[in-house]
């Protein structure tokens, strides 16, 4: 964000101050500052203002310039975050708190609402049936084994496509329970004394087509020679590289297409509602659900992420199981209804 430092740089600061300074923006938020910081600096020029002295009224006018080219409540809000980087008020507070801009983003969200993605989400025993029709792992190609791999571990750890790109097999541990990872990174949810607990997955013993556990182990032996770095998921082309969190968005998305589930409607961050939903109509407890993934209350779950299920294949599918193991929940219940997924508190 050249704009902001080109203002920190004016006030007088060291160099070093504010490099420590800009650091306080995370690499995805600056990109999307820099989109409308830019934005900002042309509508300055067409209007022959001062971007350093900017008014209130100035920085409303821009936003309502957004408003009226079609940008959605968000993305002004995202904006509206962005000029208060660099719009100072008299009054010393921030742009974004001032009160005509926080009601002019009411007025915005009335007039054109940033309603829910989805009123209704796919059913996650379809996904599962999918990859109970694959041959055993051995038969798996990379490609195979890889997109499997990535599937489970979102639906059964409900994560987001950036932490599963995170996990790293230096920092995995397994035990007599399972497979424990601890998450060393900065995350999307990381705060000042707040971060992801640990993860704890556990095995499938009925099927190991299903089997978190046995694919994440078949599938660190399967690319242990093509590794040169310890992140767990890495390109199944060469050179064999870690990946980012948009492949494995990429990955899931194909997984999801494959097996049948409208990728024109839902996207690869959709396995995290999916397999969340699930689990509430399951009935397991909501502070586990929550634990799971990584929601600090429920209002945010119920909100965003608690949605119906759309058709009953999953409970189809548990009702075979059931029959296959003389109706033993204890060993059918963990996969379909992600205790599976363990956080370690």
């Amino acid at each position: 964000m050249p704009l902001v430092r080109e203002q920190l740089q004016k006030l007088g600061l060291s160099p070093d101050t504010i490099d420590i300074l800009m650091a306080s923006w995370r690499k995805s938020t600056g990109k999307q500052y820099t989109t409308y910081l830019s934005r900002w600096v042309t509508y300055c020029k067409n209007k022959q203002l001062d971007v350093t002295h900017a008014t209130i009224n100035d920085g409303l006018d821009f936003l309502t310039l957004l408003y009226k080219q079609g940008v959605g409540y968000s993305a002004i809000n995202t904006a509206r975050s962005a000029l208060s980087s660099v719009i100072t008020p008299a009054d010393k507070t921030t742009f974004g708190e001032h009160p005509l801009v926080t009601r002019f983003l009411k007025g915005t969200f009335e007039l054109r609402p940033s309603l829910p993605r989805y009123s209704t989400i796919w059913d996650v025993g379809i996904v599962l049936t999918y990859l109970r029709s694959f041959p055993a792992l051995n038969d798996l190609t990379l490609k195979q084994l890889t997109l499997n791999v990535t599937m489970l571990l979102a639906l059964v750890t409900a994560q987001r496509t950036q932490t599963l790109s995170k996990l790293d097999t230096s920092c995995m541990q397994e035990t007599t329970t399972g497979i424990t990872f601890t998450i060393r990174d900065t995350l999307k949810t990381t705060r000042p004394g707040k971060h992801l607990a640990p993860i704890e997955i556990r095995p499938f013993a009925p099927d190991s087509r299903l089997c978190p556990v046995t694919y994440i182990k078949h599938y660190i032996r399967k690319t242990h020679s093509l590794r040169s770095d310890p992140r767990l998921l890495i390109s199944y082309t060469k050179p064999h590289k870690p990946v980012t969190n948009s492949t494995v968005a990429r990955w899931i998305r194909s997984t999801l297409q494959d097996a049948g589930i409208d990728v024109s409607i839902f996207s690869a961050h959709s396995s995290r509602t999916a397999s969340t939903s699930y689990s509430v109509n399951a009935q397991l407890p909501l502070a586990d659900i929550l634990k799971a993934g990584g929601w600090s209350n429920a209002r945010t779950f119920a909100e965003h992420y608690n949605k119906p299920i759309s058709g009953n294949l999953g409970q189809t599918l548990l009702t075979q199981l059931h029959r296959l193991t003389r109706h033993r929940t204890d060993i059918i219940l963990p996969l379909f209804h992600l205790p599976i997924v363990s956080i370690i508190t």
